[in-house]
């Protein structure tokens, strides 16, 4: 088998370990499919040979090889429990700038990347070379539409302005709308174990930051004044915590801490309900998944028992 990875509509993890994949393995793909087409006549292998065996495709393959493992590093920022807010303000404008570096390089993709190499791997005779991928998109190969640029470079300039332009595009506009407030994600570090070691000029400005946006309160000398003792409770009562741990025990409502500490308990509140980590998530579908089979498991061995009592005894009556 030549893959043991699954693509998956979520995380970005599983796409890039299967692009991965396809990429390294695509000329024994398009040979399967090939050998499938001629000696099989199989009409599934030749539409997916038809559809594979183009540029746009291959280059398609290149992009994503590229582009995935960016987004597969800020995916894994989110697949913990107990996320690092600081980490999300670090890790979302370097794969904006990664994925700007592909666009931007246009005709002239860095060196290592994917895409530097497509020429070279389309001219190799024991590779991509072989299947002579040099024709366009579908309605073109069936003769509709305006003839085309055949040269290389045409192929490119159109992939580039048709597919990998407003594709890139698309991603960064959507990482624009889901993280639009960075500074107040950022914020929250301050309510973690890692703040008791930072500068307390760069906590008071994430506090004040977090009292502006939820307290309604630009200058709150209360908050201030209480995390002053919280943050010795970080090296102290709460020094083996996480931040998910503290920030639960501060919002509680049957604990002393909230009424002890009000502002940073109602902070904590919010905190916790900042939708940003997705393993909750991901543990329910999981969980719905072996649902689901042992289900299907446990109908299939009724229905085994069943047929063999039905074979051992005979019909009823």
């Amino acid at each position: 088998m030549l893959f043991n990875q699954e693509v998956k509509d979520t995380p970005w993890l599983s796409q890039h370990l299967a692009v991965t994949t396809l990429q390294r393995n695509l000329p024994a793909v398009l040979a399967a499919f090939a050998e499938e087409t001629e000696v099989n006549k199989c009409p599934v292998a030749k539409g997916l040979y038809a559809y594979c065996c183009t540029y746009r495709f291959v280059a398609a393959v290149y992009l994503q090889a590229d582009m995935l493992p960016i987004l597969a590093r800020l995916s894994k920022v989110f697949q913990r429990e107990n996320v690092n807010f600081l980490a999300i303000k670090e890790q979302v404008p370097v794969t904006k700038a990664c994925l700007r570096t592909i666009k931007e390089a246009a005709d002239h993709q860095s060196i290592g990347s994917f895409l530097a190499r497509l020429y070279e791997d389309l001219d190799d005779p024991a590779g991509l070379g072989a299947f002579h991928i040099t024709h366009e998109e579908e309605r073109h190969r069936r003769g509709r539409g305006q003839e085309v640029d055949e040269t290389r470079e045409g192929h490119w300039s159109r992939f580039r302005t048709q597919v990998m332009e407003p594709y890139l595009d698309g991603l960064l506009d959507n990482l624009d709308r889901r993280f639009q407030h960075l500074d107040i994600l950022a914020a929250f570090h301050a309510l973690g174990p890692q703040a008791a070691n930072d500068d307390d000029a760069v906590n008071t400005q994430h506090l004040l930051t977090l009292s502006a946006k939820f307290l309604q309160k630009p200058d709150n000398p209360t908050l201030l004044q209480q995390w002053a003792a919280y943050k010795n409770l970080m090296t102290g009562a709460f020094k083996n915590m996480d931040q998910v741990s503290m920030m639960s025990k501060m919002a509680s409502q049957n604990d002393e801490w909230g009424q002890l500490y009000p502002c940073l308990s109602q902070l904590s509140a919010i905190a916790l309900t900042v939708p940003i980590s997705c393993v909750s998530c991901e543990r329910d579908f999981s969980a719905m998944n072996r649902v689901k089979t042992d289900l299907r498991n446990r109908l299939q061995g009724d229905h085994l028992t069943a047929c063999l009592l039905l074979t051992i005894n005979g019909p009823p009556g």
